[in-house]
């Protein structure tokens, strides 16, 4: 592969159709450059189905300070992950698990701060090709009507796309809402185009 070969690989947009790792992560605060990883969970998504059984799930052991108004959205208090994986092995084991598929989050650049710095000390390349369902929906929005479009919540992407929200706040249910919303976000991409194409 020459050196223009790989820059269109890394910087061409993901497809609907290929398959890729919704993740989510829960976190002791907000702030990448600080707080730290509790939970990881990633499942793969092949076209229209989603892949639990081979899903990839870890609860970190942290023994540090968690953020109250963090721990009141996940629930993951210091007990919960005092026998979770150590941060390195989590990585080492999610890397070896992602291989190079394409991530799909919701503000994914939020949890790829975290896992990039999590990575970097460790010599972890992580996949470089992302999808972020917020900003697609957003790019919806604009498309249809410009001057109204917003970033929508989490719940209000659900309710626009009619999914389901599995175990919110829970890495590996929103992981898996994630993973629905991004097959619904396929679906009907599939059925716009296919309606220029007719029209």
């Amino acid at each position: 592969m020459t050196l223009l070969d790989a820059l269109v690989h890394t910087f061409r947009p993901v497809r609907y159709s290929e398959p890729v790792v919704a993740l989510d992560l829960e976190t002791s605060g907000l702030d990448p450059r600080s707080d730290r990883i509790l939970a990881i969970a990633a499942i793969p998504v092949e076209g229209t189905r989603v892949v639990l059984h081979q899903r990839f799930e870890q609860l970190i052991c942290d023994t540090g300070p968690v953020n109250p108004e963090a721990i009141r959205h996940h629930r993951l208090r210091p007990q919960d992950v005092a026998e979770g994986a150590t941060l390195a092995d989590a990585m080492y084991g999610l890397q070896a698990w992602l291989k190079d598929r394409p991530i799909v989050g919701y503000a994914t650049a939020f949890d790829l701060a975290f896992l990039r710095r999590a990575a970097a000390p460790l010599g972890i390349n992580l996949p470089k090709r992302h999808a972020d369902v917020r900003e697609l929906m957003h790019q919806r929005q604009r498309r249809g009507s410009p001057e109204s479009a917003q970033h929508l919540r989490f719940e209000q992407i659900a309710a626009e796309l009619d999914t389901p929200i599995v175990g919110r706040h829970s890495a590996l249910g929103d992981a898996l809402s994630t993973a629905l919303m991004w097959i619904a976000l396929g679906v009907r991409a599939e059925g716009w185009a296919k309606s220029r194409a007719e029209g």
